[in-house]
């Protein structure tokens, strides 16, 4: 893939200006470009003109250029993801810096209808109602919200203590249809390890107390602070494959794409409302 460095992408997003009313920035790579056009179309009903986005390709990246952006009339918005530091809201403040109120972009494209519809367009066969009555989505959520919460309630504890943790995609719990709950609470006992090697047992008990007391085992947290590209879309895909005789799997790419045409996007009001405010 063609990458740029700093400087031309400075560049590239003074050329095009003229297509934006807006600037925006996230730490997303360029093959999200068309994902972003359509999240913003949606998202602010065509009235503001969003025809590109400048990807940095990471947070820090991010970061450093809504400090160092010098003004030169143009209206801007650096976006980056929750991540791991929004469950202990630990995130920067920075002037036209705005953070997602999630673990990720993609958690905002998860939600009941979204998955009907996308499941709906993906199997072919069947009616919504039909696959609204035997997805029962509140249930089948339900079997990984205390097991998933609690995994990332500890991936934050680790990065709140100083530690370092590596995010593995739900396919490591996963054996073909059937979610093993089992290999999540070894993983969980593995960070609680590294954390009492960080601290003491006593401010691991208080810190997890405080988290549990804002994020409780609601699907609404479940759909905040558990990454959607690493978990989320891929449970949709894999319950998708239950619905239709094909087994092969779109790529994450191609899920976003149907999902951001689709979701409902009352999550991202704020957003919105961030926009049309500059």
């Amino acid at each position: 893939m063609l990458e740029f460095s700093d400087e031309p992408k400075r560049l590239v997003s003074t050329f095009l200006a003229y297509r934006n009313d807006i600037d925006i920035y996230t730490e997303d790579e360029l093959k999200d470009k068309e994902f972003y056009k359509v999240l913003f179309s949606r998202l602010l009903d065509s009235k503001i003109k969003i025809n590109d986005i400048t990807p940095l390709g990471s947070k820090n990246t991010v970061i450093e250029r809504c400090k160092n952006e010098p003004n030169n009339g143009r209206k801007k918005l650096f976006i980056i993801d929750g991540d791991i530091k929004f469950i202990y809201r630990s995130t920067p403040s920075l002037k036209n810096l705005y953070v997602l109120e999630g673990y990720c972009i993609e958690n905002f494209l998860f939600d009941k209808e979204s998955v009907i519809n996308f499941i709906y367009l993906n199997c072919g066969t069947k009616s919504k109602a039909e696959i609204e009555s035997t997805l029962e989505f509140e249930k089948w959520l339900n079997g990984y919200s205390i097991s998933l919460i609690d995994l990332f309630l500890h991936y934050a504890l680790v990065d709140y203590f100083g530690g370092c943790f590596t995010l593995h995609n739900i396919h490591k719990f996963h054996s073909k249809d059937d979610y093993i709950e089992e290999l999540v609470t070894r993983d969980i006992d593995h960070l609680k390890k590294e954390i009492l090697n960080l601290t003491t047992e006593e401010e691991y008990q208080k810190k997890m107390n405080e988290l549990k007391s804002r994020w409780d085992y609601s699907l609404d947290n479940l759909m905040t602070i558990v990454s959607g590209k690493d978990y989320l879309i891929p449970i949709l895909l894999i319950k998708t494959n239950c619905f239709k005789k094909s087994k092969a799997f779109p790529s994450l790419e191609e899920a976003k794409f149907t999902l951001v045409q689709i979701c409902n996007l009352d999550r991202l009001g704020k957003l919105k409302s961030t926009i049309e405010a500059l």
